[in-house]
């Protein structure tokens, strides 16, 4: 298994949220160098024909977000169950629909649990053999809204 990826997303309070990334596989190491997914050894970008996505069938997956990887409390959960994770598009996407009375209910500032503006999750898809997997870590943060 490879580390997971490193995503940043901001999250418009009020506003409806669609973010989502695709997962695939490659047949070599990689890295990430200047936003751009490069050949671990020899420097050069990961072609698209490269890129195998993971099959997403059968799988759930769940998220928390936490102020920090160990604070006991949750900002927020997204699960498959609770519609916050969305794995049915195929070809390796997973996507974060958040709607607008979600985001707009995040209570923003600096003192969380009570209020938050920044959050780390770690997406976990649980595989329909049970194999769990960790694809990816979230930084997020919340940028407040001023129409109510």
């Amino acid at each position: 298994m490879s580390a997971p990826a490193r995503l940043s997303y901001t999250i418009y309070q009020g506003a409806t949220f669609r973010r989502g990334f695709r997962w695939c596989s490659v047949p070599y190491p990689t890295r990430v160098v200047n936003g751009k997914l490069v050949n671990a050894e020899t420097g050069l970008p990961v072609p698209d024909s490269d890129l195998t996505p993971v099959d997403l069938t059968g799988c759930k997956a769940r998220m928390q977000l936490r102020a920090e990887v160990l604070a006991p409390d949750v900002l927020l959960e997204l699960t498959t169950e609770n519609g916050r994770i969305d794995l049915g598009a195929g070809d390796g996407w997973i996507y974060f629909p958040l709607d607008d009375t979600t985001t707009g209910a995040i209570p923003y500032g600096d003192q969380p649990p009570v209020t938050w503006s920044e959050a780390i999750s770690q997406l976990e898809v649980v595989h329909a053999n049970g194999d769990v997997s960790r694809p990816v870590e979230i930084s997020w943060r919340v940028d407040p809204e001023s129409t109510r």
